[in-house]
């Protein structure tokens, strides 16, 4: 089998880059990969700074300021630059973003942001962009790139099928489904990662793994929920066992690395709850203005509570994103050429910590971005034979098992130098497999970097 650019991963960072393509240079042939993961139906929105005073300079600011000097500066203002074209575009295809009775685009204010500016289609902007961009796909797991003399040759299949690819689009998200408890699905377990690893690429910022910090513990059948946290703006609260607020009442709502760790400075000093976590309390929140901002959130938590003034969740931070992944150039390309990454596979735009909103703007502005620069490539590059084959060997579960135990014991928002060095030496204990020099990757670049951020 043969294609011109290659797509592994059916989300929206990969749907745009399927669209971009189609759209810049028709005549190439472009197959997509659905590598599992699913998480961008869950967008509710993203970042749009076109509310007067904001612009796209604030949101570059605190983009950077979110990103504690680790950012990559040059991909921050790509995202800041294309925020309100995207958008733009995206109505233009048909999406119709919630407005206030005066016309102006109703925004929800996400954490860490000098102003509102994420602009939504009730919540489910991310099924509706899916929907608009849909395209076939083949199901099939990719487990190894090929190369040859002078760059990508193409992918080998798990039933070592060989795929030849002029160019490589890497889009299949992060790992944070390696840990145990994690808002994601165990397929968002790294693949990209691992597969431009093995083949020479390089990865960066590792170490640096947003956890959500309001993640449901119970009731037990939403065990894995993420709780949205801009409610914190619209009277929810965050009570410990002795229904104390762990926000000062005129405090802004900080960031969500610093709310997470704040959350679980709280449980581990014993003032949690009954399942171990934080009471999310919502009996002070507007229910009227509450289900006409989040009308699916809404008719979810009503099956939970009938009373709304008595709903409540215990929470605590889980595994969300992970920021790092392969370093890429601002046009997405890695060091190996014809390979691309974007999204959540892709590190350097994030820095320490994400910006509310940023992550379902990056899929949009980076995925179409990686079409772009793979659709240059491959016009200007033939097929070439890869130098390399290739048997595949199935990775135990064993294998994530005790890397969901290690991950959950030695690498959350407090986690020290000690914790990363112990967690390295387990790491090279845990059985071979590929995936192996992720995770010690993982624990290597925080014990490295385990320092205040630069200033």
């Amino acid at each position: 089998m043969e294609t011109d650019i290659l797509i592994i991963g059916a989300g929206l960072t990969g749907l745009n880059a399927a669209r971009e393509i189609h759209e810049a240079a028709p005549a190439l042939r472009v197959l997509v990969i659905d590598a599992g993961g699913g998480a961008s139906s869950e967008i509710m929105g993203f970042s749009a700074p076109v509310n007067p005073p904001d612009s796209a300079e604030i949101l570059r600011s605190d983009t950077l300021a979110s990103g504690g000097g680790y950012s990559d500066t040059a991909l921050v203002r790509i995202l800041a630059d294309r925020a309100e074209p995207e958008m733009r575009r995206l109505e233009t295809m048909g999406i119709r973003f919630d407005r206030t009775p005066d016309g102006h685009y109703s925004m929800v204010n996400a954490v860490g942001t000098s102003f509102p500016r994420v602009v939504h289609s009730g919540t489910t902007t991310g099924k509706q962009a899916i929907a608009l961009l849909k395209t076939d796909v083949l199901k099939t797991r990719i487990v190894r790139l090929a190369l040859g003399t002078q760059g990508i040759a193409g992918v080998w299949t798990e039933h070592g099928e060989f795929i030849r690819a002029r160019a490589v689009i890497l889009a299949g998200g992060g790992f944070a489904g390696l840990w145990k408890f994690s808002t994601w699905s165990k397929n968002l377990r790294g693949a990209p990662a691992v597969l431009a690893l093995e083949a020479g690429a390089e990865l960066r910022d590792l170490q640096f793994v947003q956890f959500e910090p309001t993640v449901t513990v119970y009731p037990a059948n939403l065990a894995g929920f993420p709780v949205i946290t801009t409610v914190l703006h619209e009277g929810a609260e965050l009570l410990n066992r002795h229904g104390k607020s762990l926000l000062k009442p005129d405090e802004k709502v900080p960031r969500k690395r610093e709310l997470a760790e704040r959350i679980l400075r709280e449980i581990r000093a014993g003032n949690g709850w009954e399942h171990g976590g934080i009471r999310y309390d919502f009996s002070k929140v507007d229910e009227a203005a509450f289900a006409a901002k989040y009308p699916e959130y809404h008719a979810k938590f009503k099956r939970i509570s009938p009373a709304f003034n008595k709903l409540w969740f215990e929470v605590k931070p889980g595994a969300h994103t992970t920021l790092g992944g392969i370093r890429i150039a601002p046009d997405c390309s890695t060091c190996i050429p014809g390979l691309f990454a974007a999204g959540e596979a892709a590190g350097g735009l994030h820095g320490r910590d994400r910006l509310g909103g940023n992550a379902g703007l990056e899929v949009f502005v980076f995925g179409r971005l990686a079409g772009e620069s793979a659709a240059r490539y491959a016009a200007s590059h033939g097929l070439c034979a890869p130098q390399n084959s290739f048997a595949h060997q199935p990775e135990p579960e064993e294998f994530f098992r005790q890397t969901a135990d290690l991950l959950d014991r030695r690498f959350d928002p407090l986690s020290t130098p000690t914790d990363f060095e112990a967690g390295f030496a387990e790491a090279q204990n845990l059985p071979e497999c590929a995936h192996k020099k992720l995770v010690c990757a993982l624990f290597r670049m925080a014990l490295e970097n385990s320092l205040p951020a630069k200033r």
